[in-house]
């Protein structure tokens, strides 16, 4: 996923779950929802709840803050398991694109099936700077972000609850994308989770867009193996459910997320 990119992940993306296995057990319902004419997101709600939402989220205001007025909601069900939300100005062009998914996960882990909400996509994009120089972009932009990360993550918790759901998860392309979903989520995998608090510990006064770059670029190293740093597409997962939180982030979780805590890392020049 990339949350600052044009449109769903590049051909070159490609990753396997780890720590998630998809119960296709009820594949039927994915194509009997578009069959049957079931246009509802989800296959429960409608356009105006989605709206309704989105209001509640505080998107519009800040969308209006941020100088659009007279946006356009468009939502486009492919299936019960591809769910997409556009949101364009008024001459049609995307300001935010989220798609979303909705299924049976066996969390290996646990040896337990979660119900979960998968952000297989999630775009936003400045586009009023289309006509200007963009000297400070990240990696997959063509335009800044819309500051709006905070409500977007609003919007999709409330619709996680409303379906039941036991949480949201998912899988960070980049670098940068990974830092702002941090705030809530936290990576299943331990050893990822480590290192990835690591490489912030170790460059926090160093810009993000520069450390971002160095990652992907791989110019970033680990001292004690000399090795370069390969990033590594792995799952991250929300949940406010206390019962979850526990079985998942337990003690053997923390300890081993202190043990890679403490990992170096070096920038080549």
């Amino acid at each position: 996923m990339d949350f600052f990119g044009k449109s769903d992940k590049k051909s070159s993306f490609s990753y396997i779950p780890e720590n998630f296995e998809l119960n296709l057990g009820d594949i039927s319902t994915e194509f009997s929802s578009v069959r049957e004419g079931n246009k509802l997101f989800f296959g429960r709600f409608h356009k105006e709840e989605i709206q309704d939402l989105l209001e509640e989220s505080g998107i519009w205001t800040i969308l209006s803050r941020r100088g659009y007025v007279g946006t356009i909601l468009e939502i486009v069900v492919l299936s019960y398991l591809d769910n997409r939300i556009y949101i364009k100005n008024n001459k049609g062009e995307i300001l935010i694109h989220m798609r979303l998914k909705v299924d049976d996960y066996y969390f290996k882990k646990v040896n337990q099936t979660m119900k979960l909400v998968f952000i297989d996509w999630l775009l936003t994009q400045n586009i009023n700077f289309k006509n200007s120089k963009h000297k400070d972009l990240f990696k997959g932009q063509d335009f800044p972000g819309l500051n709006i990360f905070k409500e977007i993550t609003y919007f999709i918790k409330i619709l996680s609850d409303k379906l039941g759901s036991h949480g949201v998860y998912n899988v960070p392309e980049y670098f940068h994308d990974a830092i702002l979903f941090h705030k809530y989520f936290k990576y299943v995998d331990p050893q990822v989770e480590g290192e990835f608090i690591s490489i912030i510990n170790s460059f926090n006064k160093k810009n993000l867009r520069s450390i971002s770059e160095a990652i992907h670029n791989e110019r970033l190293i680990i001292k004690k193996s000399n090795e370069i740093y390969k990033w590594k597409h792995a799952e991250m997962i929300y949940s406010d459910l206390p019962y979850i939180q526990e079985q998942i982030f337990d003690k053997s979780y923390i300890l081993e997320v202190n043990k890679y805590s403490t990992t170096e890392f070096s920038l080549i020049n």
